[in-house]
């Protein structure tokens, strides 16, 4: 039988569970899937692949989510628009305007 993983508890299950389903950010709502299951009982390992995502990448998100609780959930890539997906813009602000003035 599989180890359980260690699991703050930082919310109860219902809210979990209502975090999964009122996520709108589909990344955020996958891992509060995966934070539910696991504190159903489930494995890291289990609840990886019930939802889709790698052992490791899960390992990961228990781990941020035990040290960090709900700040450790968060979809950084889409909270900072100047960085999104990871990117600089190839244009400034300046460059920007004077792109929409010239079209």
């Amino acid at each position: 039988m599989p180890k359980k993983a260690y699991f703050s508890s930082h919310f109860s299950l219902d809210e979990l569970k209502q975090k999964y389903l009122k996520s709108q950010d589909s990344i955020e709502s996958r891992r509060w899937h995966l934070l539910w299951k696991v504190s159903l009982g489930w494995t890291i390992k289990n609840s990886a692949v019930a939802i889709g995502i790698n052992y490791y990448y899960a390992k990961k998100i228990v781990s941020k989510y035990n040290h960090l609780g709900e700040k450790g959930v968060e979809n950084l890539k889409n909270k900072n628009p100047v960085r999104a997906g990871g990117k600089k813009p190839l244009l400034t602000d300046e460059q920007l305007e004077k792109l929409r003035i010239a079209l």
